[in-house]
Parts: structure tokens; sequence; C-alpha cells
């Protein structure tokens, strides 16, 4: 269905979003397949809008004020704070929407759902490798880098020559390796340790 084309006109002047009919700020952003439907301006529609009610929502700061348009139609204003900063609209389907992690959906009902989408997790920060020894081991001819990461972390990376052979990881507990005969320890506090097979 058409516009009429002074709506249309309005909604380019103002930058006000089909989708959400949200100003140009776009504070508010759909988030579902599914496009709502855009109510026409109160001083062009024809319906008396009426207050249903006021729902706190999942964040506990948005509240969303609900008003019946029409037969199956409802509007719902988001403010924050006295400050009005978005709305949905729906007529025989649902119209979803999120800002900052809090998702709302207006049922056609009239019924508002809201959760907030938890924040991921920092990223813990990743220990710094220093190199504190590199010894030869007990074949004479294997390397070793031992690095400290942290207390009770440490790594030793073994060479032959300028091939990487393995990486030692002790993080709270001993870590043991072996390669044709040599046998290397590294325990959680940096000490190496090697030794041959004994023939």
């Amino acid at each position: 269905m058409r516009a009429p084309r002074t709506l249309r006109t309005a909604l380019i002047a103002t930058g006000v979003t089909a989708a959400v009919g949200v100003s140009a700020a776009g504070a508010f952003a759909v988030d579902a397949p599914s496009t709502p439907t855009v109510r026409p301006a109160a001083h062009l529609s024809k319906t008396k809008r009426v207050h249903v009610k006021t729902v706190k929502l999942a964040d506990r700061v948005t509240r969303a004020k609900v008003y019946k348009t029409g037969k199956n139609r409802y509007e719902a204003e988001l403010w924050a704070k006295d400050r009005r900063y978005g709305a949905l609209y729906t007529q025989g389907r649902a119209a979803y929407a999120q800002n900052n992690g809090l998702h709302v959906t207006l049922h056609p009902n009239g019924k508002v759902t809201s959760w907030v989408q938890q924040a991921k997790p920092k990223p813990k920060p990743v220990a710094k490798r220093v190199l504190v020894a590199a010894p030869t081991l007990a074949d004479g001819t294997t390397k070793a880098k031992l690095y400290k990461l942290t207390d009770n972390h440490y790594e030793a990376d073994l060479y032959a020559g300028t091939t990487h052979l393995d990486t030692l990881v002790a993080h709270g507990h001993a870590a043991h390796g072996e390669d044709n005969g040599l046998h290397v320890s590294l325990q959680p506090d940096g000490e190496l340790r090697s030794w041959l097979d004994e023939h």
C-alpha cells in the first residue's frame, strides 16, 4: 500500500525511518525480518489514540507508553528519563527493535515484551612472554627458550637448529616432552630439566 504523498514527503523531509518511525538520530533500529507498519502522523490520522498502559522494560530505565490507534493497531512510545527516543507501530503483526542491547517487541494485541542482551565479557589480557633463559639441553644440540608469562606460568620453546620442535606450557602444573630419547620437564615455577634415555 502506498503512503499518501504528504506522508511520504514528510517522512523524507524529517529523516524518519519507515521501519521504526524514529528521528534521524537513529537511536533505535529494527532487529527482526518483519517490518512494522508506520502509522500516519497524528495530524493526518483521523483515528483517536487511546492510552492503554505504561510498561517498564527489561533495562529498568526505559518505559513503553502503549496506545491503541485503531482496530488491531497499536503504538508504543519508548521513553527514558522523561525523553522520548523512539516508537514502534504495529497493525496485525509484531514490530521489533533494539537499542544498546535492549530488545523490544510490540505484539499485535498491544502487549510489549523486552529483554536485555548481556554484554560480552571483556577478554582477559594476554600475558606477555618474557625471555628468562636460553639453555642447551642434555643432548648437547637441542636449545630451549624459556619464557615467563606470570607466576606459575612458564613456556619453553624447543629447537633443533632453527627448526621448532615443540612448546611446553607449565601453567599451574608441570609439562613434559620427549623426542628421540631426550626428555624435557618444565615446572610451573620455571625449573627446566632434561635428560637422555640410558642405553
